[in-house]
């Protein structure tokens, strides 16, 4: 969860982070488990006078200094409880992490945007979406990239014939992997008939399937799994369901397999390359900004189950081209999207709105998230 996520590494920098967040969430529950105590506010969906009011009075006994929202929706009691009577001009960041294809340009909207300091887009592909649907000027408007922590994601950590023998895999097989929720959109059916095509001329691959199904998408999930047996794929694939140690994971594999519809971004795809594998991806969206054609993976048209199949074999049949793609991509990883680098950018925000001299210690840095 990027929200908690980016708090503990910030904290980690000598920042004091205040979350608030619905209480029975996951994200509160994260919260908790790295060790905040968050305070219980809901503010999901629109206006809230009994939220406005709380979040008002917290706000002035707090003092923050920079509020960060990860929720759009969330401005519409945030903004009004930034303007409560004794409420002090405190800078608001927020972060966008969705595009929308509904334009936001009406008083209202007006209203709540010309309220906010500072917006962050994930991706090129969100900061256009922002200036093309949002009354907001491109000089509030920046892109800061997820980050990967490139301790945890390296490949020197792990023993990787290791991985592949509790997989059941050995150092002559061919190991393709899949990283997601189990979602249609994230490529899965994709994927399975890319295995399906490549089973009579590569007999000694095997597909990784890595992710379960977020909460009221148990069907979908159920269809892709079903797709294994229908394509009488069960002898050459390994469903591992929902992890915790996808890293670990990783290092297992010869060939990540990226073949979202559309994605905002893609922190899946840079952990993949942190730990230096050849990738294919759908070229969609926010992979545009991760991805060099060529250079650091192999880009395919989105739901293009022939493309996909081609560059698995071109990966398959070319072990140096592999192996140059993977150190590439991990260089790439480290150089662009490492963990520091999205830390250094967050907080230069931070800085320039709440000021060079102040200390920002009593809030500075998601110090105002939103479940």
């Amino acid at each position: 969860m990027h929200v908690s996520y980016l708090s503990q590494h910030l904290a980690n920098r000598g920042h004091k982070i205040l979350p608030l967040c619905r209480p029975g969430s996951p994200l509160y529950a994260d919260f908790q488990k790295r060790g905040f105590q968050p305070h219980d506010l809901s503010l999901g969906g629109y206006f809230h006078p009994r939220a406005l009011l709380k979040l008002a009075k917290l706000l002035l006994k707090e003092q923050p200094e920079v509020i960060h929202a990860h929720y759009s929706r969330d401005l519409w009691t945030l903004v009004p409880a930034l303007s409560h009577p004794g409420v002090p001009q405190i800078p608001l960041v927020l972060t966008k992490h969705i595009g929308t294809q509904k334009p936001k340009r009406d008083l209202l909207h007006r209203y709540l945007y010309r309220r906010v300091d500072y917006l962050i887009a994930i991706s090129e592909v969100i900061r256009r979406n922002l200036l093309a649907t949002h009354p907001v000027s491109a000089g509030k408007v920046g892109v800061i990239h997820h980050g990967v922590d490139l301790q945890e994601f390296s490949p020197e950590r792990f023993e990787a014939d290791a991985v592949r023998a509790e997989l059941g895999v050995s150092a002559a097989h061919l190991v393709f992997g899949i990283v997601g929720r189990l979602q249609i959109s994230k490529g899965y059916l994709e994927f399975l008939e890319m295995a399906r095509r490549l089973r009579s001329r590569l007999p000694h691959a095997r597909f990784v399937l890595i992710g379960g199904p977020s909460r009221g998408e148990e069907e979908e999930a159920r269809l892709i799994l079903d797709r294994i047996a229908a394509a009488g794929l069960q002898e050459v694939t390994i469903c591992l369901g929902f992890r915790q140690d996808v890293a670990r994971l990783l290092a297992a594999l010869d060939v990540f397999v990226f073949p979202s519809h559309a994605e905002a971004f893609g922190l899946v795809l840079i952990e993949a390359m942190a730990m230096g594998k050849a990738v294919i991806s759908s070229n969609c969206d926010g992979v545009l900004d991760i991805v060099k054609p060529g250079q650091t993976g192999l880009l395919v048209p989105p739901k293009d189950v022939e493309a996909l199949t081609q560059a698995a074999l071109q990966l398959a049949e070319d072990a140096p081209l592999r192996r140059r793609l993977g150190a590439a991509a991990e260089r790439h990883a480290a150089e662009s999207f490492s963990l520091p680098k999205m830390l250094a950018a967050t907080e230069a925000v931070y800085h320039q709105l709440a000021g060079e001299t102040a200390s920002m210690t009593a809030d500075a840095g998601a110090a105002i998230c939103y479940s």
